[in-house]
């Protein structure tokens, strides 16, 4: 509905009412319902502003690096103050990368900055995943915040390792020679993508400007994925543990404007002097030490970045087993490479929709759980992160073998037998887990909660004081304290609260 007014700048104007403008502008009503929603007062939500704070610390510092930064491959002689290096025939995207660490004034330190950004940025996205699964914060209605948290989680991944490409070293050069195979191992397609990318044979001559722009445009994919998440998370809230209010009315958690952003800011401010301390005290990617991009030449127990190993890892310990298709053979590396990552991905993502297909439940859920309280999908999980853990260890095969003075086969063999054995062993001994602390949680249902105090009884013998529990009301809600004053435990993590004690 809108109003027509004879004021202002002139007859005839037409002004929109104030319910009119939300309806016909739904991202300023999301905006506004997120500035006053309410978030909870749960550790567990640190890691979503961990994640946006050190994106906020990648774009600034990737700014600046722009300034300076040309991906271009073009030879040049190197002149800098690297007398190592003087001389040298070298590209001009590894000429800039050293200009920026020794001639630009803070120049290695934003890149030391960037690159600790990264890895925390990647590891935030993975914390936040973890935290949602074991405690079912992907069911509905939020499976598509889920989904964008893969997604970003894909994205940033991709970013990261693009960037580190970027600089035209020895190891980027191993890298992209690794990238190489990967692709020409796709049947039918992989020439046409590998010259997509390259430009031309390996090494090619317009890989660097190319995943340069590709950088960039994920670097933007992952700000629109961010402003998607926001959206979502203003239109169903934020999840609750059970417990955490007294009564059905009661505001859970702490509001957006003023009390969450300004911890939020506090946080940010905190995670900066974190970061700005490890990239004066951690030295990382010394582009120098490795030299420039060789065909000829492989970095010495070089491994890919930890948020890329398990790939690596997965490489190595596949079998050689080729497959011949007609006139096409299928390499052994091709399978877990270019097949099971992004699998991975995918069967992430469709996880929520797989788990309700199983248990057949479709209901919607805005309480959390506690992964005790379900083994199944708590050993599940526990044996995905074994599984990939091994994969991870599997990447620095040739580390551990030379360190430890050890055969390589053994390790490869080891690790190979490691991947079935141990998650296995962690699914068992986590689901036993699970079963042990909900019979503790009944027995402290039957009996209360241990105080500590011995008392001795008329006969002679001794026993524990217990704490007993309140019970419950008709809505299965915890009730308040029997007296003003009684503590509340933080056991079972605050389903019930206490009663006085017992005499």
């Amino acid at each position: 509905m809108s109003a027509t007014t004879t004021g202002g700048s002139g007859p005839g104007r037409t002004t929109s009412a104030p319910g009119a403008r939300e309806q016909r502008s739904p991202l300023a009503a999301a905006v506004r319902g997120r500035l006053h929603a309410v978030v909870p007062r749960h550790w567990s939500v640190l890691f979503g502003q961990v994640a946006v704070g050190s994106f906020v610390v990648l774009v600034l510092s990737g700014l600046y690096l722009e300034l300076f930064f040309d991906p271009s491959m073009a030879t040049t002689v190197y002149d800098g103050p690297y007398e190592n290096l003087r001389g040298v025939g070298v590209s001009h995207a590894y000429d800039s990368a050293l200009a920026i660490s020794f001639e630009v004034r803070g120049g290695l330190f934003v890149r030391q900055l960037h690159n600790w950004a990264a890895s925390l940025f990647v590891a935030a996205l993975l914390a936040g995943l973890v935290v949602a699964f074991f405690s079912g914060a992907f069911r509905r209605p939020r499976r598509s915040i889920w989904v964008v948290g893969v997604l970003l989680l894909f994205v940033g991944v991709l970013t990261a390792f693009t960037g580190v490409l970027l600089p035209d070293d020895l190891l980027s050069g191993t890298s992209l020679r690794m990238i190489s195979g990967y692709l020409l191992s796709i049947p039918v397609a992989g020439t046409w993508l590998h010259w997509m990318l390259f430009g031309s044979e390996f090494p090619g001559t317009e890989v660097i400007p190319r995943l340069h722009v590709a950088h960039l445009v994920l670097a933007v994919v992952i700000g629109a994925l961010f402003a998607v998440r926001a959206v979502l998370h203003a239109r169903h809230g934020h999840p609750q543990y059970p417990g955490s209010g007294r009564s059905e009315g009661d505001v859970v958690g702490v509001r957006v404007l003023p009390g969450y952003a300004a911890r939020s800011a506090a946080q940010f401010t905190a995670m900066v002097g974190v970061l700005a301390a490890m990239a004066a005290a951690f030295q990382v990617n010394p582009i120098w030490a490795y030299g420039p991009a060789n065909p000829a030449h492989v970095s010495g127990g070089s491994t890919s970045p930890w948020y890329f190993g398990w790939v690596d890892g997965a490489v190595r310990l596949w079998p050689a087993w080729e497959i011949r298709l007609g006139e096409y053979t299928v390499p052994p590396w091709f399978w877990p490479s270019m097949v099971f990552l992004p699998l991975s991905f995918v069967a992430l993502a469709l996880y929520p929709v797989l788990e309700s297909r199983f248990t057949r439940d479709t209901a919607h859920h805005h309480l959390l759980q506690r992964p005790r309280d379900v083994p199944a999908r708590t050993s599940l999980g526990v044996l995905v992160a074994a599984f990939y853990g091994c994969l991870q260890l599997a990447a620095a095969t040739d580390v551990l073998a030379f360190t430890f003075h050890l055969s390589t086969d053994a390790v490869f063999w080891a690790g190979r037998v490691a991947v079935f054995v141990v998650p296995a062993l962690a699914y068992a001994v986590t689901y036993r887990v699970c079963l042990g602390l909900q019979m503790a949680d009944r027995a402290v249902l039957e009996h209360g909660i241990e105080t500590g105090l011995v008392r001795r009884l008329p006969h002679g013998g001794y026993v524990e004081v217990h704490h007993p529990l309140a019970g419950f009301d008709e809505h299965g809600r915890p009730v308040r304290p029997a007296y003003r004053g009684a503590p509340v435990p933080k056991r079972m993590n605050q389903l019930v609260a206490a009663g006085p004690p017992a005499d």
